[in-house]
């Protein structure tokens, strides 16, 4: 059953070989910067170098948006903390770079996040940029679209995901996205992405993972199940979520069938207003109205945390008897800290929201931290695993997605091992050896065949004919020398022997 589900999820995911074609690009496994940042929950994020000289950044994962987002020197302004340029994951400061270039003021580009409250505008232009941290060897791109802003809606800048073109201005000039670009320049093997947010509770703390055109096999567990993506490209990753259920609960906390958005970009997970009541009974949340959000105090959380309850979102098709998946997220995943500028000092809340209808039904970023997605935009598909986490994120196991019908170099060229190499050489020399014996020792016999043959020949053909003037006839005794002497078989050689004969130009057949 397992090989079986291991085989399902390559042939979804283009793990296996295709008809044509072929791909020598690895997937780009994109480390964690090894910070934790935001003010709204620790989450893992990823280095970025921008412009010239080098500006380094730290910036979250985001599959709604399409371009790099950093943060301008205008998101901290007086009254901000001091360490508030740190705090956002370091400032973008587009005048101390040679190579950026400015376009204009526009939308920061959002589009689901505009249901949700969130706004806000950005200062567009071209720049180069780097993926990772120096050292990390990875691809730089140059001439890339970077929307700096300085909303604190946002408060850590981030990374688009999607590949769709940026279309800044005009319709007719569409600027390739941060994955688009990586794609065309053959930088992944397809156009795909694979990202769990990491999860800070775990003990050691488990960092993000993102792999670009692949995935990591040692940060989920495997199942036979994918999505097709939404029909609306800005609502592609859409999944319908069964239920929800918890061991703290007496009854499932969601019953009826949503369609939920997964969105990165955002922290929370936004549900109908009956599953957040539900909520509320089974850990004891009480909605503040002002914040629009679940605070959890000190004793609330004690008893929460020794409670240590599991809650399980069942995704799958609508439709009755098909197959599910388990997300199971354990409370740590919904014990985050609110900070500046949400509320004046740190806080723990339960990041979950009131939806108003079912535009807003969203698994943002805390349902990430034990699920692991894979987007696979050459096939408009996606899937949904349970997230692991394996020795504090230091194993992996990076799998390449290929593009349809492109066949994956291990399938088609397989480079010999050395033993095989070595066993090759081997037999070449002792085929060679024997086929040069074989060759002396068929020679040597013949020789020796044709020249008795013909001392035989000679003397018999003597007795017949009559002696030529001047010659005499051999005597009895002389003949019988050359007839009476023995046609003996050659013996065999030795291999210093069987050099010496002089060999044929040419062996007498193809070697």
């Amino acid at each position: 059953m397992v090989k079986r589900i291991t085989f399902l999820f390559m042939v979804q995911h283009g793990l296996c070989a295709g008809k044509t074609g072929s791909s020598e690009t690895e997937p780009i496994s994109f480390p964690a910067s090894e910070f934790w940042d935001g003010n709204d929950g620790p989450w893992s994020s990823f280095g970025m170098q921008v412009g010239t000289p080098t500006q380094y950044l730290r910036l979250l994962p985001s599959n709604s948006g399409n371009a790099v987002w950093p943060v301008l020197p205008q998101g901290c302004a007086v009254g901000d903390p001091s360490d508030c340029g740190d705090l956002r994951g370091t400032l973008f400061q587009p005048n101390s770079s040679s190579t950026y270039y400015n376009i204009g003021l526009y939308g920061l580009g959002l589009t689901e996040e505009v249901g949700l409250g969130y706004s806000g505008n950005a200062n567009f232009g071209y720049d180069n940029l780097t993926l990772g941290w120096p050292g990390d060897g990875l691809p730089t791109l140059s001439h890339q679209v970077i929307q700096g802003f300085s909303t604190k809606d946002f408060y850590i800048g981030s990374i688009g995901l999607s590949p769709h073109a940026i279309n800044i201005s005009t319709l007719d000039d569409p600027q390739p996205s941060f994955l688009g670009a990586l794609a065309q320049q053959n930088e992944t093997p397809s156009t795909s992405w694979a990202y769990t947010a990491g999860a800070y509770y775990r003990q050691p703390t488990a960092f993000g993972s993102l792999t670009l055109g692949g995935y990591d096999a040692a940060r989920i567990v495997q199942n036979n199940i994918t999505f097709a993506f939404g029909p609306d490209t800005s609502r592609d990753l859409l999944v319908p979520v069964q239920s929800i259920t918890s061991d703290a609960a007496s009854g499932p906390l969601l019953s009826t069938v949503i369609y939920s958005y997964i969105d990165s970009l955002v922290p929370h997970i936004w549900l109908p207003l009956g599953a957040c009541q539900a909520f509320e009974k089974a850990f004891g949340l009480t909605y503040n109205e002002t914040a629009e959000l679940y605070f959890v105090n000190d004793t609330l959380h004690d008893k929460l945390v020794a409670q240590n309850p599991n809650l399980t979102f069942t995704l799958g098709p609508a439709s009755a008897g098909g197959n599910t998946i388990d997300i199971v997220m354990q409370y740590g995943s919904f014990d985050p800290m609110a900070d500046y500028p949400i509320v004046n000092n740190a806080t723990r809340y339960f990041p979950l929201r009131q939806a108003q209808n079912y535009t807003q039904y969203t698994l943002g970023r805390a349902f990430l931290q034990d699920a692991y997605v894979i987007a696979d935009y050459d096939r408009s598909n996606f899937s949904v695993s349970q997230a692991v986490f394996p020795n504090g994120s230091n194993t992996q196991q990076i799998v390449a997605i290929h593009r349809p019908g492109d066949i994956p170099p291990s399938i088609h060229r397989k480079t010999p091992s050395t033993g095989v190499i070595v066993g090759i050489a081997v037999a070449v020399v002792v085929s060679s050896f024997v086929i040069i014996a074989t060759v002396v020792r068929y020679r040597v016999r013949k020789r020796t065949r044709e020249h008795a043959s013909r001392i035989c020949s000679v003397d018999q053909g003597k007795d017949k004919a009559e002696p030529k003037p001047g010659e005499r006839e051999l005597e009895n005794t002389e003949k019988s020398q050359y007839l009476e002497m023995p046609v003996t078989e050659p013996k065999e050689l030795t291999a210093d022997e069987a050099r010496r004969p002089e060999l044929p130009a040419e062996p007498p057949f193809p070697v």
